[in-house]
């Protein structure tokens, strides 16, 4: 055999052990592992499931019966007579107790890899993980997705099924994800602090007030069935609930709650005489003094279900705010409470008198 032929054969056998060498690498990941051979630091963590880094898997196992357990505690101390006493129990503990954490929101989101073999591989050099909500609740601090797991974990340990969270997309915007809950077939928004506020409510102010339009929304039906999750996952287009927000002239049942508020924590009690008193050019008679006060909420919805605690609610605001103001409510015996939502804001109209 002369040289030159037995140069072809060597370097066809080196190239066909090359190729075999590859493929096996590729298709033997549990023996090789590419970062090694690539020296990539950020590579890691292989697995069939991925919490940490994909949402999806992160909704399957961080709310699994075993990690529901470890939130047991603080659900039992928050859980109320009723779903919107709960979800309201549930917003202002996280609004006092669990802070936005904006560094973390800055990172980029890690990269997967999926490999044939059914493998994921995760570069992630910035640790940005999703965390479980037992490790939110240690942290004291989270992110979006963060949050919508921790609610959704307390909603279900406190055996309220199905419960959802919602993942919208935003062109030129990142990602953004919340807990929601149906009742009597609307979706109320959970998302960080109070109020609790209609989808279509919800959408409107994220675009005007935001200026975070939403194009379109993954829906996760979560269930816990015989002490197992499951979830399904339904997509939708924003123009379904493209709607104005609704605009109340007069909430009564609001103001009733707001003034028996008063009535328990002051000595004062309503007083239809003076309904319009800010209206008014003179006192009624047999008044000694009076006084209107204005307060105003902006957020993205007035929602009738909730009154009870948006009254709890903008008592307590209102309650410390006079105490930071020195004003002295006890200077007065006689309460009326007119409130409206314009669509935009809640407006509490509060007329004090004396006798």
């Amino acid at each position: 055999m002369n040289l030159k032929l037995k140069n072809i054969l060597y370097i066809t056998i080196v190239g066909i052990l090359a190729v075999s060498a590859l493929f096996f690498v590729q298709n033997n990941s549990e023996t090789f592992n590419l970062s090694d051979i690539f020296e990539n630091r950020g590579f890691g963590e292989t697995s069939e499931k991925l919490p940490k880094y994909i949402f999806e898997d992160s909704i399957e196992m961080y709310l699994s019966p075993n990690e529901l357990e470890k939130v047991s505690y603080l659900a039992k101390s928050l859980n109320g007579n009723t779903i919107e006493d709960s979800i309201w129990n549930i917003i202002l503990w996280e609004e006092d107790n669990i802070e936005y954490n904006h560094v973390k929101a800055e990172f980029p989101n890690p990269e997967v890899t999926y490999w044939v073999t059914g493998k994921k591989e995760v570069s992630d050099p910035y640790n940005n993980t999703i965390q479980s909500p037992a490790e939110t609740l240690e942290l004291g601090s989270g992110i979006c997705g963060d949050y919508a797991l921790l609610t959704s974990s307390l909603l279900l340990k406190m055996d309220y099924s199905p419960i959802y969270i919602l993942t919208f997309e935003s062109e030129g915007n990142a990602g953004h994800a919340t807990s929601a809950v149906n009742i009597n077939g609307n979706y109320y928004i959970i998302d960080q602090q109070p109020p609790i506020i209609e989808l279509y409510n919800y959408l409107d102010y994220k675009k005007d007030v935001e200026d975070y339009k939403i194009d379109n929304i993954t829906f996760y039906k979560i269930e816990l069935i015989n002490n197992s999750i499951y979830f399904e996952k339904d997509f939708e287009s924003v123009e379904t609930y493209d709607s104005d927000s609704n605009k109340y002239n007069d909430i009564t049942g609001l103001s009733r709650y707001l003034m028996t508020y008063f009535e328990n924590n002051y000595e004062i009690k309503s007083d239809y005489n003076i309904k319009y008193l800010d209206s008014m050019e003179y006192l009624p008679r047999s008044y000694e003094k009076g006084v209107t006060i204005q307060y105003f909420f902006e957020f993205g919805g007035y929602t009738p279900i909730f009154e009870k605690q948006y009254a709890k609610w903008a008592f307590d605001y209102i309650k410390n705010d006079m105490v930071k103001s020195d004003y002295n409510i006890s200077d007065y015996n006689s309460i009326w409470i007119r409130s409206s939502y314009d669509g935009e804001k809640l407006i509490l109209i509060i007329n004090l008198a004396k006798k």
